[in-house]
Order: C-alpha cells, then sequence, then structure tokens
C-alpha cells in the first residue's frame, strides 16, 4: 500500500521564505550522520517549484542546516530561476544550497520558454541566472533547440 510522508523539516524554515513538502513512501535518517534519505515516488515541493525523482538525499551541516541536496531518476522538475520556468528532467540533480546552484548531470533536458536544451551536464546558477551546458560524451554534442520569433 502506497504510504504518504509528509516531512516539513524545521531546519528549513531558518533557509527558506517558503515552506518544502517532502512526500514518499519511505524516510530515513540519522541524526548523528546529518542526512535524511527519501526513496519511493519521492515529491518535492516549495511554492510553485517541485520535483519527482526515485530518490532524495539531503545533508545537513553541525548547525542542522541543510548543506545540499541529491535527487536521483528525476522523471520530471519545475524551478523558476530570475522569472523564468524551467522545466525537464535528468537523472541526477544536486541542489547547493549556499551557493543556490543545481547541477544536472545524466541524459539531462530543459525546456525553457521557446528552447529545448539537450546534454549531459547542466549547470543552472540562480544568483548570476547563468547556465552552463556540456557534454561529455565525444560523439554526443550539445543540442539547443530554438524558434525564432517572426
Amino acid at each position: 500500500m502506497y504510504r504518504k510522508l509528509i516531512c516539513l523539516l524545521f531546519f528549513c524554515v531558518a533557509l527558506f521564505a517558503q515552506k518544502i513538502e517532502i512526500n514518499a513512501k519511505m524516510f530515513e535518517g540519522s541524526k548523528d550522520n546529518k542526512v535524511g534519505i527519501f526513496s519511493g515516488d519521492v515529491v518535492v515541493k516549495q511554492g510553485k517549484d517541485f520535483l519527482h525523482s526515485a530518490t532524495l538525499k539531503i545533508n545537513f551541516n553541525s548547525e542542522n542546516k541543510i548543506t545540499n541536496y541529491t535527487a536521483s531518476n528525476v522523471s520530471s522538475f519545475s524551478i523558476t530561476m530570475n522569472g523564468k520556468d524551467f522545466k525537464g528532467k535528468a537523472n541526477l540533480i544536486t541542489y547547493d544550497v549556499f551557493k543556490n546552484i543545481y547541477e544536472l548531470s545524466g541524459n539531462v533536458k530543459i525546456l525553457e520558454d521557446n528552447k529545448e536544451l539537450l546534454a549531459d551536464h547542466i549547470i543552472l546558477d540562480q544568483k548570476t541566472g547563468v547556465y552552463k551546458i556540456k557534454s561529455t560524451k565525444e560523439k554526443s554534442p550539445v543540442k539547443v533547440i530554438f524558434e525564432l520569433e517572426k
């Protein structure tokens, strides 16, 4: 039976203006190791941003503040960065809370406005609004598809 876990991490209140809601089939955590792992149909929501993945690992520092999280087998996500919506999927997404940087790797696909980005590795910097796209495969270049407005 599908078991829904809703967890509002009290550590996040100090870091974020909006609450974070995580739903999953299972949660395992350790105060000693400063880690929490959600697995099974993981859904993360913060405001209008969301992420759907197989697993989500959250790491905390000695002050019990979230330092980063890693989501694997991300089937879909949507984030807003500098007023633009980014939607897509990736094998792995890591988010560094303090640097405000998303790092996406493995079969990355992002839709932004009228652009489609396909690559092995994409970095989205929310502070600067800069994103870097690269391919790690010799015969698989970065692919950008866009439409020109008439």
